[in-house]
This record gives C-alpha cells, structure tokens and sequence, in this order.
C-alpha cells in the first residue's frame, strides 16, 4: 500500500476583463521529445479536468517531433502528458497556455520522466508569466529536496510509518482478513492517518518542517497574483482551490471575489470557482440535489431517495481503491442505523461504461442503492466540490442539511447516532 502523502501548490501583464469576451485564437504547438523512442503518441486535455473522465485528444510523435493546432475561445491553461506514462499512472503533465494572438507558436522541448525538470515551453506571454512565477515561488530548493529525498528513503527502508501502522498496512496488504476483521482494521487506518499518528517520530517532524516552509512560499505567492492579476496567476488560483488545504480557502475566495472575478467575467475558471465558491455544498447548508441512473438505467433523484432520512452521499469511483475502502467502511455503520431510517446512496463516477462499477458492488459488497455518473454528464462532482477528486463522503440530517463532510469513520458513527 503506497499511501505517501504530497504537497501540490503550483503579475505582471495587463490581461483585463477583454481577456474573457470569447474569440476563437489559432496557436500553433511545436515540439521535440529527447530520448523517448518508446513514446509515440501525447494526450492533450484542459488544465484541470481528468483524462480518466473526459477523454483528451492524442497527438501523435513521429521520430521525435509532434505539430497541432489547438483553436481556442478562451485563452486558458492546457496540459500534455505521454501516454506511456499515463496509461503506467506515472504520468507528469506538462503545463502551458495558447499564445496570444492568431497563429503565435508555442515550442517544446521535452525529456524523459527522470530529467522533467530540463522541459522547456517558449512563446506566448502567459507561459513566459507562468515561468516567471514559478521561478519566484519555488519550494524545490536544496532544503526542501533533502527533506523529500529524505522521507523517500524512509519510505524504502520501512521507517516512514511507526511500527503500528506498518504492522496495520501489512496485514491489510495480504487481505486474508473477514469482512469484519477488515473493518475494523480500516476505522484503525483511519484514525490514526486523521490525527496524523501514522507517521514515526522521524517522519512526523521531517513532515512538519515541509509544509512550513511550503506554506510560506505559497503565502508568497497569494500576494503576488493579487498585486500582479494576469491569466498565469488565475490558473495557480484555479489549481490550488482544487488541491490545496482547506485552510487556505478563506484567503483564496477573497482573491477571487475582490481581484478575478472582476477581471474575468467569463471565463471558464471563474465560471468553475462561482461554483466552488458560492453555490458549493458546505455543513450546515442544504445538499446539493440531482439526478442520476442506477445500474439499470433508471433514474432517480436524490431528494426522493433520503427525504425525511439521516443519510450518507457517498461520492466514490470504481477505479479509486481509497473511496471503496472508505464506503466499505461505512457499511458497519449501515448496518448499525439501517433499520432506524439511516440511508446512504453511492454515486459512482465511471468512463465509457459501467462493467467496472457492477463488478466493485458485487465485490465491495455495498448494501444500498447505487447510482452513476457516467463521463461527469451531470456534472456532480463538480457541484459537490470534489472535481479533481475520485470522491467524497457527505452526511446529510433528516431536514436536508449538510452535517459533515469526509468525516472519519469514528465520527460518521457518532453524528448518525446522535440523530437518533
């Protein structure tokens, strides 16, 4: 079980509110691959939308050059990756935005997965601002590596987790346990990765010296988009509001409502943040309703599956082994409450079909109802907040507020109980 945990964060020009009206722009994509015979074909998507949902477009590489053209209504961030390393799961996505007027050039030059750090993007002035701030607020400096690089060996050698937790991800590895035995091993797991003590002593304080200083250029950074609003700095607002910490969300919200929002009225970030921002689901609010079809292609609407019910949404994925651990988990508590009117009703995000979704019930077990959302046609995820994420558990009381959001097994248990 791999369970490293990561930090993901991610002006100067006058991009103002013309930058949202929409006018189709033509670039012109030019690349080199450096010592990648084996990689024949890139996938191109939007920044921010997962190639395992929407399928992204394939460029092909011949004798280690790729050409297109990408026509674009909005000037918006975009990402490559090699599909070797997709289809592996390794992949490293390459960033970079249209150029700015008809028919600019945008060139590449990239290497393989190991010397990522030397690929270069040129032409265009929202990668040239992009770089720029990457080079000001960067975390990968010799300090920060040694730590990484650090935690990785402990990683390797079995030090990173304390004895306990190694002892629990062993057992949990060999999956010769009872359905029983397995959960109550995962309410341990849980516990212990929530209040942070899975990590040795070690490990703990190394971890704790990372993310301060992480915090501190991210701090930095906030008061660099907000000084300096361009097109670079709204897609760094836009990936860490789907990837950063929740503490930050304060901060980020303000930026966007006083600097961005104003600044591009329509575009497609600030279309994707309104709703993240002002219309998203959020404890003591109503749930967000929709429909959906169950395995059989019947649709039903949430509402009239938990009214008047204490009940669980519970956002999962058949390909995400974290989100069925956790839903199988929940079954404890299903089964506990069922026969007082507690309810829960599993949405699966599925691609193409839902073969592996019908083989995960059987297999998980899941005793409740079951819908699907099938190539974010209903765009759920993205109500719910949880866009980049393969799920999200929501608790929801008899009157339709929101009580919870990913609570931890332990207190999932205790907020059902208390309805009751």
């Amino acid at each position: 079980m791999n369970i490293k945990p990561f930090l993901l964060f991610g002006s100067l020009l006058p991009f103002g509110i013309a930058a949202g009206r929409a006018q189709t722009v033509t670039t012109v994509v030019e690349g080199t691959v450096v010592d990648r015979p084996y990689s024949t074909t890139l996938l191109l998507s939007r920044a921010g939308e997962d190639m395992r949902i929407h399928a992204p477009r394939k460029i092909a590489v011949r004798d280690g050059r790729f050409s297109f053209r990408l026509e674009t209504a909005q000037p918006q961030a975009y990402e490559l990756a090699f599909e070797d390393e997709y289809r592996n799961n390794t992949w490293l996505p390459i960033l970079f935005f249209p150029g700015d007027r008809n028919n600019d050039t945008v060139r590449m030059l990239l290497y393989p997965r190991d010397s990522a750090s030397m690929n270069r993007v040129t032409g265009g002035s929202h990668n040239r601002e992009y770089r720029h701030q990457d080079s000001l607020f960067t975390w990968e400096t010799p300090e920060f590596l040694a730590w990484d690089s650090l935690q990785d060996a402990r990683y390797e050698n079995r030090t990173y987790y304390n004895a306990e937790t190694q002892t629990l991800i062993d057992r949990l590895d060999n999956g010769s346990d009872s359905r029983e035995v397995l959960d109550s091993l995962l309410r341990v797991w849980y516990a212990l990765q929530e209040t942070g003590r899975h990590m040795s002593l070690e490990a703990a304080a190394t971890d704790r010296q990372m993310r301060a200083y992480a915090d501190s250029v991210q701090q930095e950074r906030y008061t660099h988009i907000r000084n300096h609003p361009s097109l670079a700095g709204y897609y760094w607002l836009y990936q860490t509001q789907l990837f950063g910490s929740a503490e930050a969300q304060p901060l980020r919200e303000e930026i966007y409502r006083t600097v961005y929002a104003p600044r591009f009225p329509e575009h497609p970030y600030t279309a994707r943040l309104d709703t993240v921002f002002y219309r998203r689901v959020q404890i003591g609010k109503p749930f967000v309703d929709f429909e959906a079809p169950d395995l059989d292609g019947r649709m039903h609407r949430l509402s009239d599956l938990i009214r008047g019910r204490v009940a669980v949404i519970d956002l999962w994925a058949s390909w995400c082994g974290p989100c069925r651990r956790k839903s199988m988990a929940i079954i404890s508590v299903y089964n506990e409450f069922k026969d007082k009117g507690f309810e829960v009703v599993g949405v699966a995000r599925e691609v193409d079909d839902t073969d592996d979704m019908r083989k995960a019930v059987e297999k998980d077990g899941y005793p409740w109802p079951n819908l699907v959302e099938l190539n974010d046609r209903a765009g759920i995820w993205r109500l719910y907040g949880v866009e980049r994420a393969a799920g999200g558990v929501f608790a929801v009381g008899r009157d339709g507020t929101v009580l919870a959001i990913d609570p931890t097994l332990e207190e999932l248990r205790k907020i059902v109980a208390k309805e009751f």
